[in-house]
Order: C-alpha cells, then structure tokens, then sequence
C-alpha cells in the first residue's frame, strides 16, 4: 500500500467546489473553507529565512481519477470575466496560482504547455503585491 492511497478521498461536496472554482462560480473563501484541513494554502507574501516567498500549498487527499481538467475554454472564461470587469487582477491571480498548486487539477493533455505558460504568466505577471 502507498502513501497516496492511505489518504482520504475527496469528497463530492470537494469536488464540486474544485470544479466551480476552476470555473470561477466558487471563490477563495469557499474553497479553503470546503478544503479544510485538506488543501491548504497561502497566498501572501511571508518571509523565510529572510527572502521573501509568496505562495504555499500543503495538498493531503487522495488524486482524483480523473483529476479536473482545466481547458483553454477555463482559461477564457478568466480573461472574459476580468475583461468585462467581474473580476480583479488579483482574483485572476489567485486562480491561476491555485490551479497551478493543487494537483487535483490536470492540464487539459491537448494543449498541456499552452494552459501552463498561461496559468503561470496569469499567477506570476498579474500579482506583484
């Protein structure tokens, strides 16, 4: 038995919030809410041993078969949203820094390197709060 699969499952309540917040139906709060004890992440600046990081994430759930695909079409929806004034550039930062660290997310294999450089441009250019 690995360690993978001696960690808890997700649940559907898990998933369903990892879904709509790939699709930004479900912000932040409610993800770290619903995740708990399972996912959890830092965001903000922090220091560490004098240099400053920005970002953290501790994931402890079993990978979901198959894990949530995240598409060109998410990545439109994003820049639509923002475009259209729904959403800030640090909410589309945060987004994309998420689907970046939580590995329930999966790249949509079609256009792997195209969604990744996206996502990380989107998390890296966008936030330099």
């Amino acid at each position: 038995m690995n360690k993978e699969s001696q960690l808890p499952p997700l649940s559907e309540t898990q998933l369903d919030v990892l879904r709509r917040f790939a699709l930004f139906e479900a912000g932040v709060d409610e993800l770290r809410r619903t995740l708990t004890g399972i996912f959890e992440f830092q965001l903000e600046l922090q220091s560490v041993g004098g240099i400053l990081q920005r970002r953290s994430a501790a994931g402890r759930f079993r990978l979901p078969e198959p894990g949530i695909v995240i598409t060109r079409e998410h990545i439109q929806n994003a820049l639509d949203r923002k475009r259209f004034d729904l959403i800030s550039e640090q909410e589309l930062a945060e987004w994309a820094t998420i689907l970046l660290m939580n590995d329930a997310y999966v790249l949509d294999p079609a256009d792997e390197d195209l969604i990744a450089e996206w996502l990380n441009d989107l998390s890296v250019n966008l936030d330099k709060a």
